[in-house]
C-alpha cells in the first residue's frame, strides 16, 4: 500500500484516475503520488542489519517479499525519494522465525506492513537465503505513518471497504481538496488526503484501534494521531472551521 499527500499540481490527475479506478461510485486503488519525502530516520540503519516492510509470505514459493528501500538508501542522505526496492527472502524450514525479544514466531504471524530484519543482509543480488527473520517490535509512528500528516500539517484520509460505493462527497478528490485547503489556508496549515481501503490482515487493525463502526468514514489526523472521525463530509468541514478558531 502507499499513501501519499495531494496538491493541487496533481488533482486533475488524481480525479482522472479515481474514474478509472472502478465504477461510477466506487474507488478500488489507494490514491497517491511521487514526491520527495523526509527520510531522515534512513541515516540510522546499519549496514549488517538489513530492515524492511513485508507482508504475508507466499508460501508456495517459500519467498518473504520485503520492501528495502530505506535500508538500501541509507547512505544517500536525509531525503530519499519513495521509490520501492523489494528483496525476496527465500526460507525452508531450516529458517529460524523469532520476535524481537527473542520469543518464538511463526510466518503467519507475520501481517501487511509488517518491519522485519532479514539475516544475512543480502549480497550483490536482490534475492537470497534468509537464515533468519525477525519480527522487529513497531512505534504508533511507524504502525500510522501512511495515516499520519507530516510536518505542522494535517491529513484527510477517507477509509472504506473494498469494492464499496463511495458517496460522490467522498470520491471526489478535487472539490474536497480545494475546499479543505480553502479554510485552513488562512492558518497555514498543510492539507493532505488520501483513499485508504480497510485490510484487516494489515499489521494494525484500524477498524479495532479507531473504533470504526461501519465504512466509508473520513478521518482526519495530525502528525501525532486522529482529531476527528466522522461519516459525514460536511462535519469534517465544520470540524477545519474550528481549527481556525
Amino acid at each position: 500500500m502507499k499513501f501519499k499527500s495531494l496538491h493541487a499540481v496533481s488533482l486533475l490527475f488524481i480525479a482522472l484516475t479515481l474514474s478509472a479506478c472502478g465504477t461510477e461510485d466506487t474507488v478500488e486503488e489507494t490514491i497517491y503520488e511521487d514526491e520527495p519525502v523526509d527520510q531522515s530516520a534512513a541515516t540510522q540503519y546499519e549496514d549488517d542489519k538489513m530492515v524492511g516492510t513485508s507482508g504475508p509470505p507466499d508460501k508456495e514459493r517459500k519467498i518473504l517479499g520485503v520492501g528495502i528501500a530505506e535500508w538500501e538508501k541509507r547512505h544517500d542522505g536525509p531525503v530519499t525519494t519513495e521509490e520501492g526496492i523489494g528483496y525476496d527472502a527465500h526460507y525452508d524450514d531450516e529458517t529460524i522465525v523469532r520476535n524481537e525479544d527473542g520469543t518464538e514466531a511463526s510466518l503467519d504471524d507475520i501481517k501487511f506492513g509488517q518491519k522485519v530484519q532479514i539475516n544475512p543482509p543480502r549480497g550483490d543480488s536482490f534475492e537470497g537465503y534468509a537464515e533468519e527473520i525477525i519480527l522487529l517490535d513497531m512505534t504508533y509512528e511507524e504502525k500510522y505513518e501512511q495515516l499520519l500528516a507530516s510536518n505542522d500539517g494535517i491529513r484527510i484520509v477517507i477509509m472504506y471497504e473494498y469494492g464499496e460505493r463511495l458517496p460522490k462527497e467522498m470520491k471526489d478528490a478535487e472539490p474536497l481538496f480545494e475546499k479543505a485547503n480553502e479554510i485552513l489556508e488562512e492558518i497555514g496549515k498543510q492539507v493532505g488526503a488520501s483513499w485508504h481501503e480497510y485490510d484487516k490482515d494489515f499489521v494494525v487493525d484500524f477498524k479495532e484501534e479507531l473504533e470504526i463502526e461501519e465504512f466509508p468514514v473520513v478521518l482526519v489526523f495530525d502528525g501525532k494521531g486522529m482529531l476527528f472521525k466522522s461519516d459525514d463530509v460536511e462535519e469534517m468541514f465544520d470540524f477545519l472551521r474550528g481549527m481556525k478558531k
